[in-house]
Order: structure tokens, then sequence, then C-alpha cells
């Protein structure tokens, strides 16, 4: 942090001025945010990178980037101030906030506790901030702020599993897909994770899928085939896309569930006729639950699980300058578990 030629204190930060490739992203120096009586401004310790992230700074998210862009809506680190009307965080607390206004990969982030609209209409708080409990870290906060209360939607809000069934999740060794894992392993179930490296395969046993599959040497819809003797599984959480969204039809049991939630391999159209069995497709927005009671539900479960774990933490931390490299580990899927940006 330093001051302009006025005084006022400047930080580092992230900027994108052209959609592209992840050199676009540079460090540029930017006045540090004075919080209003809404807002709290946040010393950032970690910023943790997401799929959409990427896809903002390409161009092809499904809201248009508007530039220039300030990215990173994952942040860890201390309240440094509170505005007027801020209640229940003060100066000091250890906190980790969903910003969804941007602005995180930078030396401060601004949260406001304003309200937020979605393009659908959909209104919220602008920024979701927890203060950290003693016994979790930022490593581990960031891990679970947004990809855990996600992945709980989808196993508890949206899908409802039941204990016990068998589950195929894609990409199990991400971010998504980890705590996907952690969740369905809670339930009791038989994990049949899919992965493309040894280091990847290791990471989902650990986390406690039963299978896994590499999906650079074996085919994911024969091998589950032999693994429950052509039986199938009762739901598949795909946040894969590409050819996936067809093939998945061929490893879900009768009145089994495919659910959507990604597309890091592209999207492509389904051809839902290609398979006679009665299987439910459910398509997945966050968007859609946090007003509802789900989102709560899920606020508090991640509370319990801080409190009784086991808890993961960011696998690799990039320095702040180094943004453009850790969007490359992105664009390349070099990501297991979670990355993130030290400020």
């Amino acid at each position: 942090m330093g001051a302009d030629v006025a005084g006022k204190p400047t930080m580092r930060a992230i900027r994108l001025d052209a959609v592209g490739p992840p050199e676009n992203l540079k460090v540029v120096m930017v006045p540090r945010p004075e919080p209003g009586d809404d807002d709290v401004l946040i010393r950032v310790e970690l910023a943790g990178l997401i799929y959409a992230d990427a896809e903002a700074r390409r161009g092809t998210y499904s809201v248009p980037t508007k530039l220039p862009w300030f990215p990173g809506r994952e942040v860890a680190g201390v309240v440094e101030r509170v505005g007027a009307n801020v209640r229940g965080l003060r100066p000091g607390d250890r906190v980790a906030a969903l910003v969804l206004t941007g602005g995180g990969y930078a030396e401060y982030a601004l949260a406001s506790t304003g309200s937020f609209r979605f393009p659908g209409g959909v209104a919220t708080r602008a920024a979701d901030i927890i203060v950290l409990p003693g016994n979790v870290s930022a490593k581990q906060a960031l891990v679970y702020l947004v990809n855990f209360r996600l992945a709980h939607l989808l196993v508890h809000g949206w899908t409802q599993l039941r204990r016990g069934a068998r589950v195929l999740i894609h990409g199990a060794a991400g971010g998504m897909g980890s705590m996907l894992t952690q969740l369905a392993h809670k339930q009791g179930c038989e994990i049949f994770a899919t992965c493309r490296t040894a280091e990847e395969a290791a990471f989902c046993r650990a986390n406690g899928a039963a299978h896994c599959i590499d999906t650079t040497t074996a085919d994911y819809v024969e091998a589950v085939a032999g693994l429950t003797k052509g039986e199938g599984v009762n739901v598949s959480f795909n946040g894969v896309g590409g050819d996936t969204v067809d093939r998945d039809p061929l490893v879900v049991a009768p009145f089994g569930e495919i659910h959507l939630y990604g597309y890091v391999a592209g999207k492509s159209a389904y051809h839902p006729f290609s398979v006679r069995k009665s299987i439910a497709l459910k398509t997945f927005s966050a968007d859609d639950f946090f007003a509802t009671p789900h989102f709560e539900a899920a606020t508090r479960a991640m509370h319990d699980w801080f409190a009784t774990g086991p808890l993961l933490e960011v696998t690799k931390v990039f320095p702040l300058e180094e943004a453009a490299a850790a969007h490359r580990w992105l664009d390349e899927g070099r990501v297991i578990g979670k990355i993130a940006l030290a400020a």
C-alpha cells in the first residue's frame, strides 16, 4: 500500500481492461476504498479463485463483463473499518466474505451490507460476511465459504440425497467436487469420482471417494457399469458439461437424477430421447436459492462443519502479482481443491 500525489492511500489490485487470455490481468495501483455507512473494509489476506472468474475474464460468462473489471468475489482477511450502519462486525475481526460486486483480487476489499440485484431480478445482500471461529484459518475458510454452501444446496436442497445412494461426481478433485464428495460421504453414499491424474485420485480417495475413474485412460460409462454390475448410479453431479451431458443418462439408473451445475468442458446440445429411461435432468443456479430457507440451512451447516470437520484447506497460493499464472491453472484444469491469491 502507498499514497497518491494528494497523500491519499493507494493499494495494489488486479484489473482487466480487455477480455481475453490470463495475461490481460494486470497489477495496478488504485485508491484504497473508503467505506460508506453500510460498508465494511477488509484487509485481504487471501482471495479465492473460482471458475466463473476465468469465464468473466474470457468474456464468456453468463453476465457480460463490464470493463474495466476488478475480479474477485471471495476474500478472507481482517476487518479494517466499518460503516456507521454496520452491526455485528468490528475492526480486528477475522472474516471471510462473498463480495458479489467483486474487487477481491486486491490488498483491500470493500464489502457492502446493502442490497444487490442479480440480472434475473433476485435481490440479496451485496456481501455475505462471516466471522471466523478461532479454529478456522483463512486457508480453510475460503474452501468452504462458497463451494460448501453451493454443494449443500445441491445435495440437500435440490437433490435431497438419500443415505447410501450411489453418486457419480464429475471433477471430484475440484473446488465444488471436493465439497460434494465430503457431503455425499457424510450421507454414507458410495462415491464414483472422475479424475485425470494419480494426484487427483489420491486427493479424492482421501476425501471420501470409494472409486476413482481416470478419464484419460478409461471410459467412465464403462467403468461405472462394471463397478455397479450394470445397475448404474442414483445421482450424477456434473459440473463438467461437454459430451458428458449426453453420456450421463447411460450411467444413471432408472428414476435417477443428473444435476448440471457447470460446463468447464464447454456447452453442448442435449438429446433427451437418446436413452429410453425415466430420469430427471436438473439445472442449477445459486441465485434462486439466496432468498430461501435452503441458503440459511446451508450457512448453518457450514458453521457446524467448521466445528466438527474434517477441514480441507487451500492447496496452492499464488502471490497477487501472479494472478495471470493462477488463471492459467484454471484454464488448464490443473487445480486440485482450491487455489488463492495472497495479497
